[in-house]
């Protein structure tokens, strides 16, 4: 099965989930993961036990859990979709689903994917539908590329989510960033806002291609057209490939639902026993995460929001989000550390006392590389506003230089209906063949010193710093202003006027 006929099936298992009113996307993504799974699991222990290593325990076992038995059998995926009463395999899977959290076979990634976990399927018939989709596909022996874009697929549908202004980051975007800032074996790696884990994959992925001999490196299509390399790694010692697993690969969310895919984005890229940890990293009490340090620190924080509960550490009383998790960043990062960090480009202009102070301390105490200014369009369908993201490093002595570079187009069409494809204008490679000398070009890509920057009140925007002519923007005539306000009102009182209908044909029937 290609990856092709893969998501049909998800869309196969959307629509069932659509059309028993499951349809919130965090929900339905939720309890679509919560099976795929959970049909894993089985065919995973099934694999175990007939590799025949002597030391194979199915993982549907009775096990002694904090003190007391708990019988994990029931959630062997054949026994339970086996059960012809619908209704009685609903109850089954909502009464021990929720004990695989505390599994001890499991790892951290796994466990995490069950952590509080509830099943909100509203009936047997569409519990049924569901597993009848799923039952005939062996998932193991799908290649890992192909399982990997199932939850691409799934992930986009709730990195449509607007509250906390969270959005999925365009994965060639990631991949752009991850390769400016390099992460290296040995090095750790912390998304403190991870999300679904885009970042942790494309770390992953960059560590294992620059550790795999020519001959083993493979070439696969993008979505965002072009293609991508992808490595094995056979270049890494048993003991490199132990902390790449275990102790090289940070997350923090404060949305579980988030975290959760991420745990389970962590399982099918195999490095799911790293911490993947549900807290709020920049708000609330102090906990020992706080202390830690990180070599590597890639991020897309949430653009809106203010917070004024921040962290004592972060030495910001109070300030927008995305603020809040620069503060974290220098706070996080150890001496010779790198980040790469996306921004909305309210980061370059602001200054409000929470800006500067950060800007300022970015200046000084650290190597603020690049800032790389993005098209409006890169991050639809979610929102258009116009982004960036920074590259810098610590240092302990103040920035020179900054590096500036203007991306007009991404290799694709910037609308909501996003199409990738060679006629569009794509400025990455130049951008990344740039980055290496911090090349400069007219109209492109400058070279700024510090202290103009500092001169200049810590404005970091393009046309600030006489860079480029401000951006004219046109305005719609008054009267076509008045015409949309007038007919938008129109509308409404349409509306209003037919509610009016309905509720008194209610009322006249006798209904409340």
């Amino acid at each position: 099965m290609d990856s092709a006929q893969l998501q049909n099936t998800l869309k196969r298992l959307c629509k069932v989930m659509w059309e028993a009113n499951v349809s919130n996307p965090i929900t339905y993504v939720t309890q679509i993961s919560y099976l795929l799974f959970l049909k894993m699991l089985e065919e995973m222990d099934t694999e175990q036990k007939e590799a025949g290593n002597g030391n194979y325990r199915s993982l549907f076992g009775a096990f002694k859990v904090g003190g007391s038995k708990i019988d994990y059998k029931p959630l062997r995926w054949s026994l339970l979709t086996s059960n012809p009463d619908n209704e009685q395999m609903l109850r089954t899977l909502r009464d021990n689903l929720p004990k695989l959290a505390d599994h001890p076979l499991l790892s951290q990634g796994a466990r995490t994917i069950f952590e509080n976990a509830t099943i909100v399927i509203p009936n047997g018939a569409t519990l049924r539908r569901a597993v009848d989709i799923l039952s005939p596909i062996w998932f193991m022996a799908e290649d890992a590329d192909v399982k990997g874009d199932l939850f691409e697929t799934l992930a986009s549908d709730l990195g449509q989510q607007k509250r906390s202004a969270q959005f999925r980051t365009p994965r060639h975007l990631i991949r752009v960033i991850t390769e400016m800032v390099d992460p290296k074996i040995g090095q750790t790696v912390c998304d403190p806002a991870c999300g679904t884990g885009g970042f942790l994959i494309a770390s992953y992925d960059h560590i294992l291609l620059a550790n795999t001999s020519s001959d083993f490196i493979r070439e696969r299509s993008s979505v965002y057209g072009g293609t991508t390399k992808k490595g094995v790694g056979d270049k890494l010692t048993r003991k490199q490939w132990g902390s790449l697993q275990r102790t090289t690969f940070y997350g923090f969310d404060a949305e579980s639902d988030f975290l959760r895919m991420a745990a389970m984005n962590a399982v099918l890229h195999q490095f799911d026993h790293s911490p993947l940890v549900h807290r709020d990293a920049i708000c609330g009490g102090e906990d020992r995460w706080d202390e830690t340090q990180f070599d590597v620190i890639l991020m897309n924080p949430p653009f809106s929001g203010a917070r004024s509960d921040t962290k004592r550490s972060l030495r910001i009383e109070k300030g927008d989000k995305y603020v809040l998790f620069l503060a974290l960043a220098l706070r996080s990062l150890k001496q010779g550390g790198r980040a790469g960090i996306i921004f909305p480009n309210g980061m370059l202009f602001g200054d409000t006392n929470s800006h500067l102070e950060v800007k300022k301390r970015l200046l000084s105490e650290f190597d603020l590389q690049a800032i790389v200014t993005l098209p409006k369009g890169m991050f639809e369908p979610y929102t258009p506003n116009p982004t960036c993201f920074m590259i810098f490093e610590r240092t302990g002595r103040p920035t020179e230089n900054v590096w500036f570079y203007k991306v007009d187009g991404d290799g694709s069409s910037l609308r909501k209906a996003r199409r990738f494809g060679p006629q569009y204008r794509n400025d990455f490679p130049d951008l990344l063949a740039k980055w290496q000398t911090r090349a400069t070009e007219e109209g492109r890509a400058w070279l700024v010193p510090a202290r103009v920057i500092e001169e200049n009140g810590y404005n970091l925007t393009l046309s600030a710093l006489g860079l480029v002519e401000p951006e004219k923007v046109d305005h719609d005539e008054p009267e076509e202003i008045l015409e949309s306000v007038a007919a938008k009102e129109e509308k409404i009182f349409e509306l209003i006027t037919e509610m009016r209908k309905i509720l008194l044909q209610g009322n006249a029937n006798g209904t409340e």
